[in-house]
């Protein structure tokens, strides 16, 4: 099992996304990609990264994951929609032990970029995210 977070987690859980049929049909008219940034990391996993915060861009098109770029600093990458977390929140939300609709309202993720209202039309699509990176797990 992939540990997370590394670009073998991101393009297995692109992967997963695209064998969940669920999430294909909650996905129908998301045309985004999304950048996933790490923040707050444990001190391994900041040495890890030499102190930069890790992310990945999912390719997200129409209930498909298209692919996936990979960037030990996230800083140098950008997407329409960029959400950000700490280690600790992203852990929360995968897990299940807190819906990521309700993460963004209490700011444990946040859009830095992207609509508001429209990630809010797909609440279904979130959930159904959130069930397949359970799958894929944290380590």
């Amino acid at each position: 099992m992939p540990k997370f977070p590394s670009r073998e987690w991101a393009e297995a859980y692109c992967q997963e996304l695209n064998s969940n049929p669920n999430y294909e049909r909650s996905g129908k008219g998301w045309v985004w990609p999304i950048l996933f940034k790490v923040t707050k990391m444990p001190r391994e996993l900041e040495e890890k990264f030499g102190g930069k915060k890790p992310g990945f861009i999912l390719k997200l098109n129409n209930g498909k994951c298209e692919g996936v770029e990979w960037y030990d600093d996230s800083s140098q990458a950008d997407a329409p929609f960029i959400l950000s977390a700490s280690y600790d929140d992203w852990l929360d939300v995968i897990s299940g032990k807190v819906n990521p609709l309700t993460a963004i309202m209490r700011r444990k993720l946040v859009v830095e970029k992207g609509n508001y209202s429209v990630i809010m039309r797909f609440p279904i699509a979130a959930l159904e995210m959130v069930k397949t990176a359970q799958r894929v797990g944290v380590e």
